[in-house]
């Protein structure tokens, strides 16, 4: 998967926060999506949608992509625990709404891996995030 990614486009080094919140921004960098409607509770008093449902956007792409392996009956299960995620807040997005949530295998290490999301309202970056999943034995629940 990752030199898929590669092939996509995406820069081989990924260290850098803020150039790869640059790249995660362009839609053609994700092969998968999702759409998800704002809710009037996704919102704040100032009436954006909090942080916190732009963080939970990144969780539904995530775990839409990863659900052929998440299910209990599925013939090869993983289980994944994040054990990192670092978000770029780059607009406010206003009930109502649909986002759209691009999601993208990053890398792929021993035993993790890297997930990005960009979040658009339209075809505007409103947020971008990376994270680092951990696939765990279910049994045992080591990595």
């Amino acid at each position: 998967m990752c030199a898929e990614v590669r092939r996509s486009g995406m820069p081989p080094d990924f260290a850098d926060p803020v150039a790869l919140s640059e790249v995660l921004r362009d839609r053609a960098r994700h092969r998968y999506w999702v759409s998800e409607r704002v809710r009037w509770s996704d919102t704040d008093q100032v009436g954006h949608v909090n942080n916190l449902s732009i963080t939970n956007y990144c969780e539904i792409g995530r775990v839409s992509f990863l659900q052929p392996w998440l299910m209990p009956d599925a013939p090869v299960r993983a289980l994944f625990l994040i054990v990192r995620m670092t978000t770029n807040f780059l607009g406010e997005v206003h009930w109502p709404a649909t986002v759209d949530v691009g999601t993208s295998v990053l890398e792929i290490g021993r035993s993790s891996v890297r997930v990005v999301h960009a979040v658009f309202d339209g075809e505007r970056c409103v947020a971008t995030a990376d994270s680092v999943l951990v696939h765990i034995d279910e049994a045992t629940r080591a990595s």
